[in-house]
C-alpha cells in the first residue's frame, strides 16, 4: 500500500507549529516588558483579541499562500524575506481588524514593536535551526525512518539519474540501490552500489527491503510493463516517468521528486489523515492491550509455568512490511522445543502451500490430555496467547489490523504474487481471521483474503473486522 504523500500545510506541520510557539513567545515577551507582568495575558485579558487575530492571519497567510512552499530548499536572506513578510501581514491584518473594532486604542505602541521584532527574529532562528537539524539528520545517513526505494536504469542513464536526484535533495527516500537493465562491469553509480541486473531483480526482491521502486526505462523496453505489473502484484509502490502514462495503471497520480516528474502507481493508496488515525487507534488499542496483559499475565503466568517449567512470554522474528524483520510475542501456549519438533510435523501439515497448521498439534501444552485440553488450548482457544502482540502495536512493528506476519521460513518459500502479504503492517487480526479461519486449508485462499483487504482498505473496513474479530473471540472459534 502507498501512503500518498503529504501536501499543503500537513506536509509542514513542524514548521507552522513552531512558528505559533514563537509568536506565542513573543507576544508574551512584549506584554511583559511594557508592563512588568502577564496579568494582562490572559485568555479573558485584554490582549484576547489581539491574540487570536495575530494567530488567525499567520495561519491564514501560510495556507493560502504557500508560505511554507520549498521551506527545506530555502537560503537564509530568501528565509528572512519570507519572514519578514508574514509577521508584518500577520501583525498588520490583527491590527487593523482592531481598528475596525474600535479597540486599536487599548493596546500598547511598544507591545506592538516589541512583537513584531522579536516575531520575526525568533521564527527567522527557530526555522534556521529545524532545517539545519533536518539536513544534518539527512546527511548523516540516519534514514532508516525513510522509505526504502530502488533505481532501474539502463547503464547509460544510471549517472545522469543520480546526479540529477542529489541536485535537487534527496530528503524523502533512502536509496539503497540501483538496478541495471543491462549488463555492467560497475558495483556502483555515484557511490550507490549495483545491487542487481534486471535479469535477477526479483530474487532480490524477496530478501531485501524495498518500499518504493523507481523506474527510468523507455515505454519501447518490452521489459518495462511486465516489471510494473509483478511489483503491483507484490504490493510496491511504483514511480514511473511521465513519458509511460500510457499504461493503464491503477491508482495513479503524478509526483515530483529528485527534478523528475513520475506518474507514481500502487495496488492501493491511503491518504496520510486516514493512516494517522489509523496509527492513533492502534496506539490507544496497545495502551489499553498492555494494560489487560499485564492483568492476565498474574492468572496466566502461573498455570503456564505448573504444567511446562520455563519462559512465560515466546518470541520469535517475523516479517513485517515489506520485508523489515522484527520479534513477535506471545503468551508460551508451546513447549519448549515446539520449533525443533516443527519439522518432523511438516508431514502432517493441514494447509496447503506456505503456511503450517494442525488442528491437535502435540506441541501445545497439556495436548496429552486429549484433543483440545490443557492451558496451552485453552489460552490459544481464548486468544489470550496473542495479548503480548500489543506491546509490538504499541511499538509500531504491528497493526490492530492487518495481515498475520509470515515466519522467515515461510516468506523464503514465497512465489512473487504472495509478497503482496507484505505491503501493509502486519496485524493482530485481519480478513482471514474473521472469514473462517479453521476451514480454509489453502494459503492461496489466505493471500487472496490478504490481498482484497489491502486492495480495498479503509477505516470503516477496520471497524468492521474488529468487531467481527470480539465475536469470533467471544465464540471462541479458533485463534485470532
Amino acid at each position: 500500500m502507498n501512503q500518498k504523500r503529504r501536501v499543503g500545510w500537513l506536509k509542514h506541520y513542524d514548521f507552522m507549529l513552531l512558528d505559533l510557539l514563537c509568536m506565542e513567545f513573543s507576544l508574551l515577551l512584549a506584554s511583559f516588558i511594557r508592563h512588568g507582568n502577564l496579568k494582562v495575558f490572559t485568555f479573558w485579558g485584554p490582549y484576547r483579541e489581539l491574540n487570536i487575530f495575530i494567530i488567525g492571519a499567520s495561519l491564514c497567510y501560510v495556507l493560502l499562500l504557500h508560505g511554507y512552499k520549498d521551506v527545506l530548499k530555502r537560503g537564509p536572506l530568501t528565509e528572512l524575506k519570507d519572514v519578514v513578510i508574514q509577521n508584518f501581514v500577520s501583525w498588520g491584518i490583527a491590527m487593523g481588524l482592531l481598528y475596525m473594532g474600535k479597540d486599536i486604542e487599548i493596546f500598547s505602541r511598544t507591545v506592538f514593536s516589541y512583537g513584531v521584532i522579536f516575531s520575526t527574529l525568533s521564527i527567522f532562528a527557530a526555522r534556521l535551526i529545524w532545517k539545519n537539524h533536518i539536513l544534518k539528520k539527512a546527511r548523516e545517513g540516519r534514514k532508516h525512518h525513510l522509505p526504502r526505494a530502488i533505481i532501474i536504469t539502463s547503464p547509460e542513464k544510471a549517472e545522469t539519474v543520480i546526479n540529477r536526484i542529489n541536485k535537487h535533495g534527496n530528503l524523502d527516500f533512502d536509496i539503497e540501490g540501483i538496478v541495471l537493465s543491462e549488463g555492467s562491469e560497475a558495483d556502483t553509480v555515484c557511490d550507490i552500489p549495483v545491487v542487481s541486473s534486471l535479469a535477477g531483480f526479483f530474487e532480490y526482491m524477496k530478501t531485501a527491503v524495498v518500499d518504493d521502486v523507481f523506474i527510468f526505462l523507455p515505454q519501447e523496453e518490452k521489459r518495462t510493463k511486465e516489471i510494473i505489473q509483478t511489483l503491483l502484484d507484490m504490493g510496491v509502490v511504483v514511480h514511473i516517468g511521465l513519458d509511460m502514462w500510457g499504461y493503464d495503471l491503477p491508482n495513479n497520480y503524478c509526483e515530483h521528486f529528485g527534478g523528475y516528474n513520475f506518474l507514481t502507481t500502487s495496488i492501493s493508496t491511503a491518504g496520510v489523515l486516514h493512516l494517522l488515525i489509523k496509527r492513533i487507534i492502534d496506539i490507544c488499542a496497545g495502551l489499553a492491550g498492555c494494560f489487560i496483559t499485564g492483568i492476565a499475565f498474574l492468572f496466566v503466568a502461573p498455570a503456564i509455568y505448573k504444567a511446562s517449567p520455563g519462559p512465560i512470554f515466546y518470541s520469535q522474528i517475523r516479517v513485517g512490511k515489506n520485508g523489515r524483520r522484527f520479534k513477535i510475542y506471545k503468551f508460551r501456549s508451546m513447549y519448549m522445543d515446539a520449533d525443533a519438533r516443527k519439522a518432523e510435523l511438516m508431514a502432517q501439515n493441514e494447509m496447503q502451500g506456505n503456511m503450517f497448521k494442525m488442528e491437535n498439534d502435540p506441541r501445545i501444552i497439556g495436548s496429552e490430555k486429549g484433543p483440545g485440553k490443557g492451558i496451552g488450548n485453552l489460552i490459544r482457544r481464548l486468544s489470550i496467547d496473542e495479548l503480548p502482540q500489543f506491546y509490538n502495536i504499541l511499538k509500531g512493528d504491528m497493526s490492530l489490523v492487518g495481515t498475520r506476519p509470515p515466519t522467515v521460513d515461510e516468506v523464503e518459500q514465497y512465489d512473487l504474487h504472495h509478497m503482496i502479504r507484505l505491503s501493509m503492517k502486519p496485524g493482530l487480526t485481519g480478513m482471514w481471521q474473521v472469514s473462517g479461519r479453521n476451514k480454509i486449508t489453502d494459503f492461496e485462499e489466505v493471500v487472496k483474503l490478504d490481498a482484497a483487504y489491502i486492495k480495498n482498505w479503509s477505516l470503516k473496513l477496520d471497524m468492521k473486522i474488529i468487531l467481527k474479530t470480539f465475536v469470533t473471540v467471544l465464540k471462541s472459534d479458533g485463534a485470532v
